[in-house]
Protein backbone atom coordinates (compact mmCIF):
# COMPACT_ATOMS: atom_id res chain seq x y z
CA UNK A 1 0.00 0.00 0.00
CA UNK A 2 1.67 3.46 -0.70
CA UNK A 3 1.44 6.32 1.46
CA UNK A 4 -1.30 7.85 -0.23
CA UNK A 5 -3.84 4.98 0.02
CA UNK A 6 -2.79 4.96 3.93
CA UNK A 7 -3.96 8.63 4.45
CA UNK A 8 -7.08 8.19 2.66
CA UNK A 9 -8.31 4.83 4.32
CA UNK A 10 -10.99 5.43 6.59
CA UNK A 11 -10.96 2.33 8.45
CA UNK A 12 -11.28 1.98 11.79
CA UNK A 13 -11.61 5.67 12.23
CA UNK A 14 -14.73 5.53 14.56
CA UNK A 15 -12.92 3.00 16.92
CA UNK A 16 -10.33 5.88 17.13
CA UNK A 17 -13.15 8.39 17.56
CA UNK A 18 -14.78 6.77 20.34
CA UNK A 19 -10.98 5.81 21.97
CA UNK A 20 -11.39 9.77 22.30
CA UNK A 21 -14.52 10.26 23.03
CA UNK A 22 -15.52 7.99 25.48
CA UNK A 23 -13.40 8.67 28.57
CA UNK A 24 -14.91 12.07 28.72
CA UNK A 25 -18.21 10.78 28.19
CA UNK A 26 -18.05 8.07 30.74
CA UNK A 27 -16.46 10.24 33.41
CA UNK A 28 -19.42 12.55 32.96
CA UNK A 29 -22.08 9.78 33.06
CA UNK A 30 -20.65 8.52 36.98
CA UNK A 31 -20.10 11.82 38.29
CA UNK A 32 -24.12 12.38 37.13
CA UNK A 33 -24.58 9.78 39.17
CA UNK A 34 -22.60 10.84 41.58
CA UNK A 35 -23.99 13.69 41.89
CA UNK A 36 -27.31 12.14 42.02
CA UNK A 37 -26.52 9.98 45.18
CA UNK A 38 -25.02 12.38 46.67
CA UNK A 39 -28.53 14.69 46.93
CA UNK A 40 -30.64 11.49 47.08
CA UNK A 41 -28.57 11.50 50.47
CA UNK A 42 -28.81 14.93 51.37
CA UNK A 43 -32.93 15.35 50.59
CA UNK A 44 -33.72 11.99 52.72
CA UNK A 45 -31.39 12.73 55.85
CA UNK A 46 -32.77 16.60 55.57
CA UNK A 47 -36.33 15.46 55.62
CA UNK A 48 -36.02 12.76 57.89
CA UNK A 49 -34.13 15.61 60.36
CA UNK A 50 -37.01 17.97 59.43
CA UNK A 51 -39.47 15.86 60.85
CA UNK A 52 -37.83 14.32 63.86
CA UNK A 53 -37.57 17.65 64.95
CA UNK A 54 -41.13 18.24 64.34
CA UNK A 55 -41.88 14.81 66.49
CA UNK A 56 -39.26 16.31 69.33
CA UNK A 57 -41.28 19.62 69.54
CA UNK A 58 -44.42 18.24 70.46
CA UNK A 59 -43.43 14.73 71.99
CA UNK A 60 -44.64 12.50 69.41
CA UNK A 61 -41.70 9.60 69.96
CA UNK A 62 -40.18 8.30 72.99
CA UNK A 63 -36.85 7.75 70.86
CA UNK A 64 -36.42 10.61 68.22
CA UNK A 65 -33.20 8.89 66.49
CA UNK A 66 -35.34 5.89 65.88
CA UNK A 67 -38.23 7.73 64.11
CA UNK A 68 -35.53 9.56 62.30
CA UNK A 69 -33.93 6.65 60.92
CA UNK A 70 -37.52 5.56 60.24
CA UNK A 71 -38.45 8.68 58.30
CA UNK A 72 -34.96 8.31 55.62
CA UNK A 73 -35.69 7.06 52.48
CA UNK A 74 -33.97 3.94 51.39
CA UNK A 75 -30.50 4.78 53.23
CA UNK A 76 -28.80 2.48 55.64
CA UNK A 77 -28.37 4.91 58.38
CA UNK A 78 -28.42 4.06 62.04
CA UNK A 79 -29.31 5.39 64.99
CA UNK A 80 -25.71 6.71 65.64
CA UNK A 81 -25.64 9.20 62.58
CA UNK A 82 -28.65 11.44 64.49
CA UNK A 83 -27.87 13.74 67.06
CA UNK A 84 -30.60 15.20 69.35
CA UNK A 85 -30.02 18.42 71.49
CA UNK A 86 -31.75 21.12 73.55
CA UNK A 87 -32.08 24.09 70.89
CA UNK A 88 -32.95 27.67 71.74
CA UNK A 89 -34.86 28.28 68.25
CA UNK A 90 -38.15 27.94 71.01
CA UNK A 91 -39.74 27.56 74.03
CA UNK A 92 -40.05 23.33 73.98
CA UNK A 93 -37.53 22.55 71.15
CA UNK A 94 -34.70 20.39 69.97
CA UNK A 95 -32.41 20.39 67.12
CA UNK A 96 -31.81 16.95 65.25
CA UNK A 97 -28.57 16.94 63.05
CA UNK A 98 -27.72 13.72 60.82
CA UNK A 99 -24.15 13.26 59.44
CA UNK A 100 -23.89 9.89 56.71
CA UNK A 101 -21.00 9.32 54.56
CA UNK A 102 -21.97 8.85 50.96
CA UNK A 103 -20.18 6.04 49.32
CA UNK A 104 -18.01 7.06 46.22
CA UNK A 105 -17.74 4.62 42.79
CA UNK A 106 -13.93 4.83 42.78
CA UNK A 107 -12.50 3.76 45.97
CA UNK A 108 -9.83 6.28 45.77
CA UNK A 109 -11.88 9.06 45.94
CA UNK A 110 -12.61 9.91 49.85
CA UNK A 111 -16.27 9.58 50.64
CA UNK A 112 -18.74 12.80 50.30
CA UNK A 113 -20.11 13.22 53.77
CA UNK A 114 -23.13 14.93 54.73
CA UNK A 115 -24.02 17.35 56.93
CA UNK A 116 -27.91 18.25 57.75
CA UNK A 117 -29.62 19.66 60.93
CA UNK A 118 -33.07 21.09 61.56
CA UNK A 119 -34.71 23.28 65.10
CA UNK A 120 -38.74 23.33 64.69
CA UNK A 121 -39.56 25.67 67.12
CA UNK A 122 -43.14 25.75 69.14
Amino acid sequence: MTSRGFLRDADGATAVEFALASPIFFLGLFGLAQVGLWLWADFSLQRAVDAASRCAAISCAADIKSYAVNATVGLPVSTSAFTVTSASCGSNSSKVAATYSVPTFVPALPDITVNVSACYPT
